[in-house]
């Protein structure tokens, strides 16, 4: 398989050290070209962003490309971007400062973001965030999934 961009979600546990299980899903989606190292980093919404090699150089040009240098250099360092590898057992090792700040201790859920990049989410802050806890999230979910070109006849779907 040759995806430009990850498909699907999985959750692992957190051990004591800060180790995570990188998905065998997500793994599957790797070309050899992408290898088994990474590029972990903070993320808006208090999340941990994991990138491959080649979509961190990306944005890491994005980054150069902008005009504002100041905000740019700011963001460089508020990344704290780390360089992390699957070990034998296909587990990365998380930063504690990173854990921390995404509030992450005993589970993660990841979460495709943009090209070959994860978003590392506390799974109760997404389900706050993006789940279905009320009839109104799934008639919204409903609503955005048919859009606004609806027949007359799908406009009763429920």
């Amino acid at each position: 398989m040759n995806f430009t961009s990850f498909i699907g979600q999985a959750q692992t546990a957190i051990d004591g050290k800060g180790r995570t299980a990188f998905p065998r899903e997500f793994r599957r989606q790797l070309t050899a070209a992408e290898g088994e190292e990474f590029v972990v980093t903070r993320g808006p919404d208090r999340t941990l962003r994991l990138y491959v090699l080649p979509e961190y150089e990306k944005f890491m040009a994005d980054l150069d490309s902008r005009p504002d240098r100041r905000q740019t250099e700011n963001l460089r360092r508020a990344l704290c971007a780390t360089f992390v590898a699957l070990d034998g057992q296909n587990r990365i090792l998380l930063p504690k400062n990173l854990l921390e700040y995404a509030g992450l201790d005993r589970e993660v859920l990841y979460v495709p973001a943009s090209g070959k990049t994860l978003e590392m989410w506390n799974p109760d802050t997404y389900n706050a965030k993006f789940g279905f806890n009320t009839e109104a999230d799934f008639a919204a979910f409903d609503a955005a999934f048919y859009g606004e070109g609806l027949t007359e006849g799908d406009n009763d779907r429920k």
